[in-house]
């Protein structure tokens, strides 16, 4: 195999060699990924500390994870109706004070409103559960009884989720299943719930399959009715290797990640890709759980391995 050594010497020149070979490197690099002969695997980097300080170097470890593969759903936010609860009057009379608007979080037992009786006795209306205000139906002034409700109370720390799924992936849902679920209002934000709810039918208009899955949502963050995608775990009793996914380079065709050898050592060690998501890819290659690899800057390591190819810095090992 072929094998390059590339030295990390001079940190300043490093930085502005970086900027002034970049748009070279660039015009260079169809041609280094069109040579059939080239093989980046094995080629080692000596990086000093300061080097890996100045440019955001981070390692991390390898993992594992039971999970071999990812449905992708789409669909909409709920508010869980087994996790809602109707709050009435314990004595007709007549609304004297209502201190919370709608939306406000209560705690069981805080009164919500309080009423006045025929016998001008004041009549404490309490919230039976936690949660939030999600019906107001009562103003000051207003009459009540013991039969219609005052208020609705929901806990939105478990939300429901209604999603969509092919004909095709049908065979692979089940109920009890973790579902992973983001939202375009917290990009960095991972949801975890499960499938609860699988429909017997498929839909004769959008042939797809309609599923149901709790979220937590313990920071309330999550609101009924917001759009969401979601991932729906396939999870087996293996361990597979999981890497972030930033670590996994693109090398003249082949995926690399940059194992650590030693402290200011780093190789670029061919992988295949399983399963690739925003954060984590699943990985097979020649690493085990526990190695460490580069996750911030790989990029800028392929970049300066490709820039010394093309430049002709890099020199065969053998």
């Amino acid at each position: 195999m072929k094998n390059f050594k590339i030295k990390f010497s001079l940190i300043i020149f490093f930085l502005v060699a970086w900027v002034a070979t970049s748009i070279s490197a660039n015009e260079g690099h169809k041609h280094a990924e069109e040579s059939s002969a080239e093989d980046y695997s094995g080629v080692s980097l000596d990086i000093p500390k300061a080097t890996q300080d100045l440019i955001g170097l981070k390692t991390a470890k390898v993992e594992t994870s039971s999970i071999f593969e990812k449905v992708a759903v789409t669909g909409r936010i709920s508010q869980n109706i087994d996790k809602t609860t109707e709050v009435f009057s314990s004595q007709d009379g007549i609304i004297k004070e209502c201190p919370l608007s709608m939306g406000s979080i209560v705690s069981k037992d805080e009164v919500i409103c309080v009423v006045e009786n025929s016998a001008k006795e004041r009549i404490e209306i309490k919230s039976p559960v936690a949660g939030v205000l999600m019906a107001d139906l009562v103003r000051v002034g207003n009459k009540v009884d013991t039969i219609a409700p005052t208020h609705t109370i929901a806990d939105l720390t478990q939300l429901y989720a209604n999603f969509d799924i092919y004909e095709k992936d049908m065979g692979k849902v089940k109920k009890g299943q973790r579902v992973l679920v983001y939202s375009s209002a917290y990009a960095d934000k991972v949801f975890e719930g499960k499938v609860v709810f699988v429909s017997p039918q498929v839909d004769e208009i959008s042939f797809t399959i309609k599923i149901g899955a709790e979220i937590d949502n313990t920071e309330l963050l999550l609101k009924p009715g917001m759009f969401v995608r979601a991932e729906i775990a396939l999870e087996d009793d293996k361990a597979h290797l999981t890497v972030p996914s930033e670590a996994v380079q693109n090398l003249a065709g082949k995926m690399m990640v940059f194992l650590q050898d030693e402290a200011e050592s780093f190789t670029a060690t061919e992988v295949t890709v399983k399963l690739a998501s925003k954060k984590q890819t699943l990985i097979e290659g020649d690493i085990k759980a526990g190695d460490s690899i580069v996750s911030d800057g790989a990029y800028i390591m392929k970049s300066k391995i490709m820039e010394s190819e093309i430049t002709g810095g890099c020199t065969d090992g053998h």
